[in-house]
């Protein structure tokens, strides 16, 4: 009988060993690792084709600190302008700012020369073909999104996505 216990008691420390190895294990799409957590999910904003303009679909960014964003064009002519929010509701992004619909166009910054684009101007091509790679601070925005406008005469099509990330 004292055999089979402590036969036991090894089987018993040798899964206890074996879940406190596993639990200190990265695991796969973890949100929190290395203390970078990240959403792992690149959201497509708006995908603008010809003179379409208007606002994409808002992304909630209240628990990221970092915002990528990723611009494409493809024979496009096209500004588009980073607008975010800290009301807890969406705003109705296609009517006017106000003390009941809160939200402002923000500044981005062009992460491959370190330029910072003014939120009221934004970003502009003309008959382009191009890929930008952008990031933001939204670390005490609750939601993000983009305008598209200055399509006139457009045949191309723009592209944003959205990259939330937290370094903490």
């Amino acid at each position: 009988m004292s055999k089979v216990l402590k036969v036991i008691g090894v089987l018993l420390a040798i899964v206890g060993l074996g879940l406190l190895v596993v639990s200190f294990l990265p695991i796969k799409d973890n949100p929190v690792t290395l203390g970078y957590r990240e959403n792992t999910l690149e959201t497509t904003v708006t995908s603008s084709v010809g003179a379409v303009t208007g606002w994409g679909t808002a992304v909630s960014v209240v628990y990221y600190r970092n915002l990528g964003i990723s611009i494409g064009a493809t024979g496009a002519t096209s500004t588009v302008k980073l607008a975010c929010s800290l009301s807890d509701t969406e705003p109705t992004w296609s009517s006017a700012q106000s003390a009941t619909n809160m939200w402002d166009y923000v500044q981005m910054i062009d992460t491959e020369n370190g330029t910072s684009i003014d939120g009221d101007t934004g970003v502009s091509w003309v008959n382009s073909t191009d890929v930008r790679l952008f990031e933001a601070n939204s670390n005490n925005f609750r939601w993000c999104n983009v305008n598209i406008s200055g399509t006139t005469g457009n045949t191309g099509t723009t592209t944003v996505k959205f990259k939330p990330a937290d370094n903490s």
